[in-house]
């Protein structure tokens, strides 16, 4: 014998809501204010076309600790060079040195 039951579901749902990862808003410096041969902290640009720097400005390296508490918090970042929108890791960071030319 068979047990009827409605079609309409009771309880609680079979899935749980995944909750997102916080993401932080950097300021990055413009092109025209990077310096050819300095050395900035910051990412390389995801984009395999562009491949250039995104470098974080002195602001935004002053309130790196603020992510603590968030353990590694997504970055996103609009890259000045090619227009492309990313997100980065805050922890992947990196201090590179700036060329006119692309690394690849």
């Amino acid at each position: 014998m068979a047990i009827k039951r409605t079609h309409k579901g009771r309880g609680t749902p079979a899935r749980k809501s995944a909750t997102t990862a916080p993401i932080r808003h950097v300021e990055i410096l413009r092109v025209a204010e990077l310096v050819q041969n300095q050395t900035y902290t910051g990412w390389l640009c995801k984009n395999r076309s562009c491949g250039r720097l995104l470098a974080l400005t002195p602001a935004s390296l002053a309130g790196a600790g603020s992510g603590a508490e968030f353990g590694d918090p997504l970055t996103a970042i609009h890259c000045p060079h090619c227009g492309e929108e990313d997100l980065y890791r805050f922890s992947a960071r990196t201090d590179i040195v700036y060329t006119t030319t692309s690394p690849g």
